[in-house]
């Protein structure tokens, strides 16, 4: 079987043009759901190997990447330089709510474009799909998951590969073929702004067994999974996406806690590991994991024995981009390992990249044969999920029936229900009554990061009130209140016996979350109750009279905490919050500032 594999991929490879194989190597973005002159290009004259999906996006070449441009002002074009078609769209734009069954059909005839091109070969099609905030596909009822550190929170390692299993069922059946998850990234400081929840647990064996558990679950229903974010990033203190960290452990702390994920990934088949974007002086002082042979080829490849693709993290992130321009940086990952780059950007940076590794090549800078064997890599990759066989061939309606199984959504409200934990209860604040005047306050989830459907919207958490008593006052603030939604909501508490707020943790808004909310509700004199999808202090503040922590921003982990507040459910005896939590300390208000009205704080996409 691996011989005739072989045998087949090595008869396209010898076939292929240099830019053809350049090509391959490069997985760009597919935002929103209308195919556009430049989606199109990036397949056809480009050669993309891959498409990375954001559905809840707008294509537009006005994007910014976490407010940096990543075009190289500086870069020098070949004579063979050319642009592709750009989409000139109001990058504030927000991409629409897509059905499965219509997204099946979109994602079909991208395929169907990549197997006309000469060397007629398919598309990987990748999302993230972690769970809490980022799964970036969440219309048409599609059910999502509570991210790593709520499965390591149930405990049960049968129930993580289950929960593989059925995202890997959901989005296979629409075309999609790899996931940029499981996160193994062992998150030993609770402060990190980047992993928190994303990771399992700060216990590198705990992490380990549902890694491992996560990675069968979905390899066995289709989907490639990327072990992330190699060799690991949970010991940071910032945000890859805003500055280049060096992360200064030894190599023996690495071994014994860092790595010891990646190695069960790596001894369970995994079939892909993302890259990290940090300097490990342990291994490399000079030049971050993305970039360094000594951590991908020495350490990856021939110490661990890691044989799959090796794809990297977002290379438009700061971390990469403030020193290094993207073409020169994508050309020294491939030669460090990398064998896809992925590049979040709908401007002229993708073909910037395309000819700047071409260019690497022609030079003498790379060799052909280091871009045959990435090349090689990807297609056995291909090659092995069928995709030689099937790519375009999905049918819609059996993904209706698939996302809208009985089966796949009672399971999905069983496990936001094993997930919940009671983590406070002052005075017996809960169960609340439908006597209680209660202020209802809920975040606004960032409009992109909802399927905008009945089953997936801004006010989740307010209509699931509802639906346990109608004597409430509802109210809403950006994800971080303004002054004006604090003094609304102060104003708002006299007239009620109770508030329940959210105070969710996302990294993608950099203003924060409802800290301060909380702390000035309560020293205004309010019992306040706080829902969370956070363990830390980040989530739980200490100024709560009651937290129930959920793990998860997604549409069943909020509904089924309403029903915790009100008693019509218990926690799970056996769920443990799977970290050490930090002593809890009062926060003084002057160390937590309102924001004055302004435009939404993202910082990207």
């Amino acid at each position: 079987m691996a011989k005739k594999r072989d045998e087949f991929i090595a008869s396209i490879i010898e076939s292929m043009s240099l830019a053809e194989k350049v090509g391959q190597l490069l997985t760009f973005t597919w935002r929103g759901t209308m195919l556009t002159p430049s989606g199109i290009e990036q397949i056809t004259r480009l050669f993309c190997g891959g498409l990375c999906l954001e559905p809840y996006a707008i294509e537009t070449c006005k994007n910014l990447y976490w407010g940096n441009s990543q075009l190289d002002l500086n870069f020098k074009k070949p004579r063979d330089y050319f642009t592709i078609s750009n989409t000139y769209f109001d990058g504030k734009t927000f991409g629409i709510s897509i059905t499965p069954e219509e997204y099946t059909k979109a994602l079909n005839k991208l395929q169907k474009i990549a197997l006309e091109r000469p060397s007629k070969i398919p598309l990987h099609m990748t999302i993230d799909f972690e769970g809490d905030f980022k799964n970036d596909y969440m219309s048409g009822g599609i059910r999502q998951f509570p991210g790593p550190m709520g499965m390591a929170a149930i405990g049960d390692t049968d129930m993580t590969y289950k929960i593989g299993l059925t995202i890997a069922e959901q989005l296979t059946a629409m075309g999609i073929t790899q996931m940029y998850s499981p996160v193994c990234d062992v998150n030993t400081n609770p402060k990190n702004p980047e992993i928190g929840v994303r990771s399992f647990s700060d216990d590198p064996g705990l992490c380990a067994k549902h890694a491992v558990a996560l990675i069968k679950g979905l390899q066995d229903g289709g989907i490639a999974a990327s072990a992330k974010h190699f060799p690991g990033r949970g010991n940071s203190g910032t945000d890859a996406h805003d500055e280049l960290e060096v992360l200064n452990m030894s190599k023996k702390r690495i071994q014994e806690v860092d790595l010891v994920p990646f190695k069960a990934a790596i001894d369970a088949g995994v079939k892909a590991i993302m890259t990290g974007h940090s300097i490990y002086p342990a291994y490399d002082d000079t030049y971050p994991a993305t970039l360094s042979g000594k951590i991908l080829t020495s350490l990856l490849r021939e110490e661990l024995g890691f044989k799959g693709v090796i794809v990297s993290d977002a290379i438009g992130m700061a971390a990469i981009l403030k020193k290094w321009p993207l073409p020169k940086a994508c050309a020294m990952a491939i030669k460090a390992g990398v064998d896809t780059i992925l590049l979040k950007a709908d401007d002229e940076s993708r073909s910037q990249c395309f000819f700047g590794i071409k260019q690497a090549v022609e030079k003498g800078e790379l060799s052909e044969e280091r871009i045959d064997e990435s090349v090689t890599r990807l297609l056995r990759m291909k090659y092995d999920q069928g995709l030689f066989k099937t790519a375009g061939e999905k049918d819609p309606k059996k993904t209706s029936t698939i996302t809208t199984s009985q089966k796949i959504i009672d399971f999905s409200r069983d496990v936001a229900q094993k997930a919940l934990i009671l983590m406070k209860n002052e005075n017996k604040t809960l169960p609340l009554n439908t006597k209680q005047k209660i202020l209802v306050i809920e975040q606004r989830i960032p409009y992109e990061f909802v399927g905008k459907d009945p089953y997936n919207h801004t006010h989740m958490f307010c209509e699931a009130m509802v639906g346990h008593s109608p004597n409430l006052i509802l109210a809403d603030t950006a994800f971080s209140a303004y002054e004006d939604e604090i003094a609304e909501c102060l104003k708002l508490a006299k007239q009620a016996d109770i508030v329940v707020m959210t105070n969710y943790y996302a990294r993608i808004v950099k203003s924060g979350n409802n800290l301060l909310l909380a702390k000035k509700l309560k020293k205004a004199g309010h019992k306040v109750v706080v829902v969370t999808n956070s363990p830390y202090l980040i989530g739980t503040t200490d100024d709560a009279d009651a937290v129930v922590c959920n793990f998860s921003g997604t549409p069943d982990s909020i509904r089924v905490s309403t029903d915790l507040l009100f008693g019509k459910i218990k926690p799970c005896s056996t769920t443990k919050v799977p970290v050490k939590l930090e002593i809890q300390k009062k926060a003084p208000l002057k160390t937590l500032k309102a924001r004055k009205k302004n435009p939404f704080g993202l910082s990207g996409s």
